[in-house]
């Protein structure tokens, strides 16, 4: 499906491309430190779920994609690695203490690359800066960039475990739903859109043998979670890999630890 952005390209060419996309580029922004609780760095903290999921027998694309959800002191940060056969992509998200995002972090790598380091893209989003903004490092260089749009409510990126957050902010009830501004940086370009969460009926999923919460976002795209929010699967066919009859996909080569506080 195209995105919004590569639309807008599509319809008003590329030649006013940098005042058509949801984001625009600036000679710099606010730099804001790490967060911090009182001004002390943050401690390792608590970890409140973490796990696994991989695609299922009826999706195209072999995807892995290993979480982990923190309680660090004032804070919870909700850390991803993504990996699939043409990227590897590490996630972190800072959220304050009703699981508002403050800052993302995401780097993708071409994963069998000759050489790793020169295809890295590594993107800083403070969400504490107004407008919100984006750093980007690649080996072409620096950019930073602002983002279109209010402070978001949450975030959307690589991972489906990062929907968790919003799912325990709104805490819905079967029936309601949430809207509010929300960054999707899935993709290549940016956006910041007015997007709905919608708590649907329980389901008991036959492909899982549980019963399931479910949510859509975007209007389309559901997850299945357990009862603390926490995601089990999406309707795209990501499960768990006790509930895939089916070997695990080879791991992706690693390269140079994460580094969410120090890059880009």
């Amino acid at each position: 499906m195209i995105s919004r952005a590569a639309l807008l390209l599509v319809v008003m060419g590329s030649a006013s491309c940098e005042s058509c996309l949801p984001r625009h580029q600036v000679d710099e922004v606010p730099v804001l430190a790490y967060p911090t609780c009182d001004g002390a760095p943050l401690p390792e903290g608590e970890v409140l779920a973490e796990g696994v999921l991989r695609s299922g027998p009826y999706m195209r694309e072999a995807v892995v994609e290993r979480f982990t959800i923190r309680r660090r002191a004032c804070v919870y940060t909700i850390t991803v690695r993504q990996e699939w056969a043409q990227q590897a992509t590490d996630v972190e998200v800072v959220y304050d203490d009703s699981w508002r995002p403050l800052r993302g972090w995401k780097r993708m790598v071409a994963p069998f690359a000759p050489e790793p380091s020169a295809t890295v893209d590594t993107r800083l989003y403070e969400l504490r800066n107004d407008p919100p903004t984006m750093t980007e490092q690649t080996p072409d260089g620096r950019a930073n960039r602002e983002l279109r749009g209010a402070t978001p409510v949450a975030v959307v990126g690589p991972g489906r475990a990062l929907i968790t957050a919003w799912i325990r902010a709104e805490d819905l009830e079967v029936g309601q739903s949430a809207r509010g501004p929300v960054l999707d940086f899935r993709e290549m370009y940016e956006e910041i859109d007015e997007v709905a969460l919608r708590r649907d009926p329980d389901r008991f999923e036959e492909t899982m043998g549980r019963s399931v919460r479910v949510y859509t976002i975007f209007g389309r795209e559901s997850v299945f979670t357990d009862e603390t929010g926490v995601v089990l699967g999406d309707l795209a066919g990501l499960r768990r890999p006790e509930d895939v009859d089916a070997p695990m996909p080879e791991p992706i080569p690693s390269h140079a630890p994460a580094d969410p506080v120090g890059t880009p």
